[in-house]
């Protein structure tokens, strides 16, 4: 049978599943007993493209590769009758095997050859498979992901026999590579080369060595498509307008200067770089301020923001490929990827207008078992909006199937059926998550314990201080960071403070400070500064004394080798519930 031959000795049970399914294997092998097969085709068939056979009433074709083979059945898809025909023919493959040899020792042969066979050959496709055409099927931003992860150690797991199995992959997925690949089976049912087909073939080229992770960031910056001479023009004319700027003086600002800047971020986002977008959008919310005089603004911040931003335009205009320019230019959105089941507790929620110009509320969970942080957030941009409207804030519809309104999440267990989320723990709204809420916290009382809050609750300052901030201080002396850029560093935690001063609030920066103590007497300071959203949580916290001295919860950071707290919620000081007022 010559090549036909090698072709039968070489499948097994797997790929027969791969091609179709596992009942119609489990079918096929029943019917054996009771349904007849027939060779067609007379004589010699080494040189024959297809192999006829006559399974029952119907005539199957057997073609090279086996997955193009048809049936006369109305099925369009690999049949049981075409699983026979095959079955038939390595029957009778064998029986030709076992003739020219001992049945014994060519059992033994068959099964060494076939093993080394049934991993080399899609292993070699795998291997021959262009990078670049992968790369190009996964996208920009899933490439990115399965790089985070890589980094991360969150790889899947890899199975190899006659076709690799490779799970769990982007959003529960598995894939089943077949030789040759084209045939390769996904559960996500899609017939043609899927991403999670692609995302897979590059996985087993990390495993094998083929490519490293510095190499792969290499070619997905390099897929990534930037017009190199439009990004050239746009930071020409950034670079115009921002000397203008500094030449100028805030105090003979144009009058046109917010809508100069509005234009140059849409540019901005014309041109795929995100980054420089949200920057424009900043300083035009900076700007805004200086032009209403709100004493919340400080100048020398102000001039740093400038500058800063100007010396990264001058880098982008330095960037001499995709690479140099995707490492400054962002990404717009962040790809989600399964994770899997997750025991949400709710938190907090926040309300905040971004300087980049949204307008929304974040949600933040605990997860129970991990104890990793999760946030779900809604926004909505206020680019030309300036008169938003405060009752619309928490009329959004609750994601997951969930009964009960956006803000009252703060008070639930939930349980989430095949989460998604993204690298900073951003969950998605996906109609694939299912929610379930497990008990409302309000009628059980003492259900945030010391236990469930795990490692981000803290008496103790200064082992806050050497847990969050002693690592990022060691990284930043070693790649000669400014202390500016440790603020962007921010961290979750609960506060229990032994004691406090009164809050002050400062009139010339329109700012509010209280100092927290734990028993060593080591400080974090609180700092609100004002606006009309934050109003009535400044008037409650200048209501805090060492009587009434609550738990804190918001984010930490370092800003003149001090420990700074922008406080979320509070909760009371005898239990921690949410009963406190919310921030």
């Amino acid at each position: 049978m010559g090549d036909w031959e090698s072709v039968f000795r070489e499948i097994d049970d797997d790929y027969l599943v791969g091609i179709s399914n596992k009942g119609i294997v489990k079918r096929a092998y029943k019917d054996m007993e009771t349904t007849s097969c027939k060779l067609l085709d007379s004589g010699q068939i080494e040189n024959l493209d297809a192999i006829a056979v006559k399974v029952g009433e119907e005539t199957v074709q057997i073609k090279m590769p086996l997955g193009e083979s048809a049936c006369s059945c109305p099925s369009r898809s690999i049949c049981r009758h075409v699983i026979l025909g095959i079955l038939a023919l390595q029957k009778m493959a064998e029986t030709v095997d076992n003739k020219k040899a001992n049945k014994e020792a060519a059992e033994q042969e068959t099964v060494t050859k076939s093993a080394e066979k049934k991993t080399d050959k899609p292993v070699a496709e795998i291997a021959d498979y262009p990078l670049e055409k992968l790369c190009k099927s996964l996208g920009v931003r899933r490439l990115q992901e399965l790089i985070d992860r890589a980094r991360a150690g969150k790889r899947p797991q890899i199975n190899y026999s006659s076709v690799v199995t490779v799970q769990p992959l982007a959003q529960a997925m598995t894939v089943k590579l077949l030789s040759p690949l084209e045939y390769s089976t996904c559960t996500c049912h899609k017939k043609e080369f899927c991403v999670h087909k692609a995302e897979a073939v590059l996985w087993c080229k990390l495993e094998s060595g083929q490519i490293n992770i510095d190499e792969l960031e290499q070619d997905r910056s390099a897929s990534t498509e930037y017009d190199m001479e439009q990004i050239q023009d746009v930071v020409l004319q950034m670079k115009i307008f921002l000397e203008e700027l500094l030449d100028t003086g805030l105090t003979r600002t144009p009058q046109d200067a917010l809508d100069h800047m509005e234009r140059l971020a849409t540019i901005c986002h014309n041109a795929k770089l995100p980054n420089f977008e949200s920057d424009w959008r900043r300083l035009q919310d900076s700007y805004n301020k200086y032009l209403k005089r709100v004493a919340s603004l400080r100048i020398q911040l102000l001039m740093r923001q400038l500058t800063t931003f100007y010396r990264q335009v001058e880098l982008l205009g330095q960037a001499q490929n995709a690479l140099e320019v995707s490492k400054l230019a962002g990404a717009f959105r962040a790809e989600y990827t399964s994770a899997l089941d997750l025991d949400l507790v709710g938190i907090a929620m926040e309300h905040f207008v971004s300087k980049s110009g949204y307008e929304g509320e974040t949600v933040y969970f605990l997860e129970e078992n991990t104890k990793e942080w999760y946030t779900y957030t809604q926004a909505r941009p206020v680019f030309y909006d300036n008169n938003t409207n405060a009752g619309l804030r928490y009329t959004q519809e609750t994601p997951w199937g969930l009964s009960v309104p956006l803000r009252e999440l703060v008070f639930w267990h939930i349980h989430l059926e095949q989460a998604k989320s993204d690298s900073r723990g951003r969950l998605s709204s996906s109609k694939e998550t299912k929610g379930q809420l497990i008990r409302d916290r309000r009628a059980d009382k003492n259900t945030l314990t010391t236990d469930v809050l795990g490692k981000w609750y803290y008496q103790d300052f200064a082992q806050l201080f050497e847990e969050q901030f002693q690592d990022k201080i060691d990284t930043l002396e070693k790649n000669d960071l400014s202390d500016s850029d440790s603020t962007k560093r921010t961290k979750l935690v609960f506060i229990r403070p032994a004691s406090c001063d009164q809050a002050v609030f400062l009139e010339t920066e329109q700012k509010l400070c209280m100092n927290l103590y734990d028993e060593a007497g080591k400080a974090v300071v609180v700092e609100v500064v004002y606006s009309k959203d934050e109003a009535e949580g400044i008037r409650y916290l200048e209501k805090i004394t060492n009587e009434n001295l609550p738990c804190f919860f918001g984010k930490v950071y370092l800003r003149g080798g001090i420990i700074r707290m922008y406080p979320v919620a509070v909760f009371g000081r005898k239990e921690l519930d949410t009963r406190g007022y919310m921030m």
